[in-house]
Protein backbone atom coordinates (compact mmCIF):
# COMPACT_ATOMS: atom_id res chain seq x y z
CA UNK A 1 0.00 0.00 0.00
CA UNK A 2 1.08 3.30 -0.78
CA UNK A 3 1.15 5.87 1.75
CA UNK A 4 -0.42 9.59 0.88
CA UNK A 5 2.35 12.24 1.80
CA UNK A 6 0.22 14.49 3.96
CA UNK A 7 3.34 17.09 4.35
CA UNK A 8 2.77 20.17 2.63
CA UNK A 9 5.77 19.80 -0.70
CA UNK A 10 7.64 22.59 0.51
CA UNK A 11 8.34 20.89 3.87
CA UNK A 12 10.25 17.45 2.31
CA UNK A 13 13.65 17.33 1.10
CA UNK A 14 13.80 16.97 -3.10
CA UNK A 15 15.78 13.75 -2.45
CA UNK A 16 12.64 11.99 -1.09
CA UNK A 17 10.60 13.16 -3.98
CA UNK A 18 13.22 12.12 -6.59
CA UNK A 19 13.18 8.41 -8.69
CA UNK A 20 16.57 6.54 -6.51
CA UNK A 21 17.65 6.21 -10.15
CA UNK A 22 17.81 9.99 -11.09
CA UNK A 23 18.92 11.25 -7.76
CA UNK A 24 22.10 14.06 -8.16
CA UNK A 25 23.88 14.31 -5.28
CA UNK A 26 26.35 17.33 -4.81
CA UNK A 27 29.97 16.12 -4.10
CA UNK A 28 28.96 12.51 -5.40
CA UNK A 29 31.89 11.19 -7.18
CA UNK A 30 33.49 7.67 -8.66
CA UNK A 31 37.14 6.79 -9.03
CA UNK A 32 39.29 3.47 -9.11
CA UNK A 33 40.37 1.23 -6.13
CA UNK A 34 44.15 1.01 -6.58
CA UNK A 35 43.91 -2.29 -5.08
CA UNK A 36 41.65 -3.19 -7.03
CA UNK A 37 40.88 -1.64 -10.23
CA UNK A 38 37.69 -3.52 -11.08
CA UNK A 39 35.46 -1.77 -9.00
CA UNK A 40 34.99 1.84 -8.17
CA UNK A 41 34.70 3.90 -5.44
CA UNK A 42 31.36 5.57 -4.53
CA UNK A 43 32.87 8.84 -2.58
CA UNK A 44 30.34 11.81 -1.13
CA UNK A 45 32.36 14.68 -0.05
CA UNK A 46 29.05 16.84 1.47
CA UNK A 47 30.04 20.90 2.15
CA UNK A 48 30.52 22.14 5.29
CA UNK A 49 27.63 22.34 7.73
CA UNK A 50 26.24 25.71 8.25
CA UNK A 51 26.93 27.19 11.37
CA UNK A 52 22.88 27.76 12.88
CA UNK A 53 21.62 29.09 16.01
CA UNK A 54 18.72 28.68 17.42
CA UNK A 55 16.68 32.12 17.60
CA UNK A 56 15.00 34.02 20.42
CA UNK A 57 11.34 31.81 20.87
CA UNK A 58 8.10 34.06 19.73
CA UNK A 59 7.46 36.63 22.07
CA UNK A 60 3.98 37.60 23.20
CA UNK A 61 4.53 41.03 21.34
CA UNK A 62 5.03 39.43 18.40
CA UNK A 63 2.45 37.23 18.43
CA UNK A 64 0.08 40.18 18.66
CA UNK A 65 1.85 41.41 15.76
CA UNK A 66 0.71 38.73 13.47
CA UNK A 67 -3.22 39.72 14.50
CA UNK A 68 -5.27 41.93 12.33
CA UNK A 69 -8.38 44.33 14.08
CA UNK A 70 -10.62 41.25 13.47
CA UNK A 71 -8.23 38.42 14.80
CA UNK A 72 -6.87 36.93 11.96
CA UNK A 73 -3.45 35.82 12.09
CA UNK A 74 -1.50 37.44 8.95
CA UNK A 75 2.05 36.66 7.54
CA UNK A 76 1.83 32.55 8.50
CA UNK A 77 4.40 31.90 6.84
CA UNK A 78 6.88 34.39 8.68
CA UNK A 79 5.42 33.14 12.06
CA UNK A 80 5.80 29.46 11.12
CA UNK A 81 9.69 30.51 10.28
CA UNK A 82 9.51 32.45 13.27
CA UNK A 83 8.79 29.59 16.00
CA UNK A 84 10.60 26.84 13.84
CA UNK A 85 13.92 28.64 14.51
CA UNK A 86 13.15 29.39 18.17
CA UNK A 87 10.00 27.78 19.26
CA UNK A 88 7.06 30.11 21.08
CA UNK A 89 7.40 31.74 24.58
CA UNK A 90 5.43 29.42 27.37
CA UNK A 91 3.46 32.39 28.24
CA UNK A 92 1.74 32.17 24.86
CA UNK A 93 1.95 28.35 24.02
CA UNK A 94 -1.61 28.26 25.41
CA UNK A 95 -2.87 30.32 22.26
CA UNK A 96 -0.59 29.47 19.77
CA UNK A 97 -0.38 25.80 19.36
CA UNK A 98 -4.08 25.81 19.00
CA UNK A 99 -3.35 27.47 15.37
CA UNK A 100 -0.46 25.59 14.90
CA UNK A 101 -2.71 22.20 15.49
CA UNK A 102 -5.14 23.07 13.62
CA UNK A 103 -8.07 23.70 16.73
CA UNK A 104 -8.38 27.20 15.27
CA UNK A 105 -7.62 28.46 11.20
CA UNK A 106 -5.37 30.91 10.80
CA UNK A 107 -8.18 33.09 8.46
CA UNK A 108 -10.65 33.05 11.19
CA UNK A 109 -11.72 35.79 13.01
CA UNK A 110 -11.68 36.06 17.09
CA UNK A 111 -15.58 35.98 16.84
CA UNK A 112 -15.56 32.81 14.58
CA UNK A 113 -13.57 31.32 16.99
CA UNK A 114 -15.82 32.19 19.89
CA UNK A 115 -18.37 30.48 17.75
CA UNK A 116 -16.64 27.29 17.13
CA UNK A 117 -15.14 26.35 20.22
CA UNK A 118 -19.28 27.02 21.57
CA UNK A 119 -19.67 24.15 18.91
CA UNK A 120 -16.47 21.99 19.64
CA UNK A 121 -17.69 22.01 23.69
CA UNK A 122 -20.79 20.41 22.83
CA UNK A 123 -19.49 18.04 20.39
CA UNK A 124 -16.91 17.27 22.52
CA UNK A 125 -19.45 16.35 25.53
CA UNK A 126 -21.73 14.46 23.69
CA UNK A 127 -18.85 12.01 22.47
CA UNK A 128 -18.39 12.05 25.88
CA UNK A 129 -21.49 10.99 27.02
CA UNK A 130 -21.91 8.24 24.23
CA UNK A 131 -19.00 5.98 26.07
CA UNK A 132 -19.81 7.05 29.63
CA UNK A 133 -23.16 6.09 29.04
CA UNK A 134 -22.71 2.68 28.06
CA UNK A 135 -23.94 0.11 30.64
CA UNK A 136 -21.76 -3.12 31.68
CA UNK A 137 -24.20 -5.00 29.54
CA UNK A 138 -23.51 -3.35 26.72
CA UNK A 139 -19.66 -3.20 27.65
CA UNK A 140 -20.01 -6.92 27.55
CA UNK A 141 -20.52 -7.43 24.19
CA UNK A 142 -18.54 -4.46 22.75
CA UNK A 143 -14.98 -6.00 22.79
CA UNK A 144 -13.37 -3.48 20.78
CA UNK A 145 -14.24 -1.00 23.23
CA UNK A 146 -12.98 -3.22 26.24
CA UNK A 147 -9.83 -3.75 24.18
CA UNK A 148 -9.56 0.55 23.74
CA UNK A 149 -10.77 0.68 27.54
CA UNK A 150 -8.03 -1.51 28.54
CA UNK A 151 -5.49 -0.02 26.89
CA UNK A 152 -6.20 3.56 27.84
CA UNK A 153 -6.16 2.64 31.62
CA UNK A 154 -2.50 0.94 31.44
CA UNK A 155 -1.24 3.88 30.01
CA UNK A 156 -2.76 6.86 31.45
CA UNK A 157 -1.39 5.05 34.57
CA UNK A 158 2.36 5.05 32.93
CA UNK A 159 2.10 8.38 32.80
CA UNK A 160 5.41 10.04 34.21
CA UNK A 161 4.27 11.13 37.47
CA UNK A 162 7.62 12.85 38.37
CA UNK A 163 5.68 16.31 36.17
CA UNK A 164 4.38 18.05 38.66
CA UNK A 165 1.59 18.16 36.83
CA UNK A 166 0.68 15.01 36.73
CA UNK A 167 2.17 13.87 40.40
CA UNK A 168 -0.11 12.12 43.19
CA UNK A 169 -1.74 8.64 43.03
CA UNK A 170 -4.92 10.06 42.53
CA UNK A 171 -4.12 13.38 40.40
CA UNK A 172 -7.37 14.79 38.58
CA UNK A 173 -5.25 15.45 35.66
CA UNK A 174 -4.96 11.35 35.20
CA UNK A 175 -8.94 10.98 34.94
CA UNK A 176 -8.84 14.03 32.17
CA UNK A 177 -6.16 12.19 30.16
CA UNK A 178 -8.42 9.30 30.64
CA UNK A 179 -11.51 10.91 29.70
CA UNK A 180 -9.74 12.62 26.31
CA UNK A 181 -8.26 9.39 25.27
CA UNK A 182 -11.51 7.48 25.70
CA UNK A 183 -13.29 10.34 23.66
CA UNK A 184 -11.17 10.07 21.51
CA UNK A 185 -11.92 6.54 20.70
CA UNK A 186 -15.42 7.34 19.78
CA UNK A 187 -14.48 10.20 17.71
CA UNK A 188 -11.93 7.66 15.91
CA UNK A 189 -13.65 4.38 16.35
CA UNK A 190 -11.64 2.80 13.40
CA UNK A 191 -8.32 4.25 15.17
CA UNK A 192 -9.60 3.87 18.34
CA UNK A 193 -6.32 3.74 20.86
CA UNK A 194 -2.52 2.73 20.18
CA UNK A 195 -0.23 2.62 22.42
CA UNK A 196 1.99 5.91 22.71
CA UNK A 197 -0.78 8.49 22.05
CA UNK A 198 -0.72 9.29 26.03
CA UNK A 199 2.41 10.34 25.55
CA UNK A 200 1.55 12.72 23.11
CA UNK A 201 -1.43 13.93 24.64
CA UNK A 202 0.15 14.57 28.09
CA UNK A 203 2.05 17.59 26.59
CA UNK A 204 -0.65 18.86 24.71
CA UNK A 205 -2.77 18.74 28.45
CA UNK A 206 0.00 20.39 30.23
CA UNK A 207 0.17 22.96 27.75
CA UNK A 208 -3.24 23.75 27.69
CA UNK A 209 -5.28 23.08 31.17
CA UNK A 210 -8.10 21.98 29.70
CA UNK A 211 -9.77 19.41 29.09
CA UNK A 212 -11.51 20.75 26.03
CA UNK A 213 -9.17 22.93 24.21
CA UNK A 214 -6.84 19.70 25.08
CA UNK A 215 -8.87 16.95 22.90
CA UNK A 216 -9.48 19.17 19.78
CA UNK A 217 -5.57 20.07 19.70
CA UNK A 218 -4.70 16.13 19.97
CA UNK A 219 -7.50 15.97 17.15
CA UNK A 220 -5.05 17.99 14.63
CA UNK A 221 -2.48 16.40 15.76
CA UNK A 222 -2.99 13.26 15.01
CA UNK A 223 -4.71 13.69 11.65
CA UNK A 224 -0.96 14.75 11.39
CA UNK A 225 0.79 11.64 12.71
CA UNK A 226 -2.21 9.07 12.30
CA UNK A 227 -0.38 6.63 10.10
CA UNK A 228 2.25 6.62 12.39
CA UNK A 229 -0.18 4.62 14.70
CA UNK A 230 -1.43 2.55 11.94
CA UNK A 231 -2.08 -1.75 12.81
CA UNK A 232 0.32 -2.74 9.38
CA UNK A 233 3.03 0.38 10.90
CA UNK A 234 3.16 1.24 7.02
CA UNK A 235 3.54 4.86 8.16
CA UNK A 236 6.58 3.92 10.09
CA UNK A 237 8.32 2.12 7.41
CA UNK A 238 7.50 5.12 5.34
CA UNK A 239 9.34 6.88 7.49
CA UNK A 240 12.38 4.72 8.38
CA UNK A 241 12.20 4.42 4.49
CA UNK A 242 13.01 7.97 4.16
CA UNK A 243 15.25 8.22 7.35
CA UNK A 244 17.35 5.77 5.29
CA UNK A 245 18.01 7.57 2.01
CA UNK A 246 18.83 10.94 3.95
CA UNK A 247 21.41 8.59 5.95
CA UNK A 248 22.72 6.54 2.97
CA UNK A 249 23.65 9.95 1.31
CA UNK A 250 24.48 12.23 4.32
CA UNK A 251 26.70 9.25 6.51
CA UNK A 252 27.16 6.70 4.02
CA UNK A 253 29.69 5.39 6.57
CA UNK A 254 27.24 5.07 9.13
CA UNK A 255 24.48 3.98 7.01
CA UNK A 256 26.56 0.96 5.82
CA UNK A 257 27.76 0.43 9.75
CA UNK A 258 23.93 0.00 10.26
CA UNK A 259 23.45 -2.56 7.72
CA UNK A 260 22.11 -0.40 5.25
Amino acid sequence: MVMQETRPREEIADILLTDPENIFVPGLSFRKDDDEPEFELICCELPSRPNVKRSEPLSHLEWNSHIDIDGRITNVDGLKEKIFKGGVCPAIRNEVWKFLLGYFDYNSTSKERTELRKKKLDDYFRMKLQWKSLSQDQESSFSTFRDYKSLVEKDTDRTDRTYPFYQGDDNPNISVLYDVLMTYCMFNFDLGYVQGMSDLLAVILVVMENEVDAFWCFVGLMERVKHNFDLDQEGMKNQLKKLSTLLHFSDNQLFTYLGG
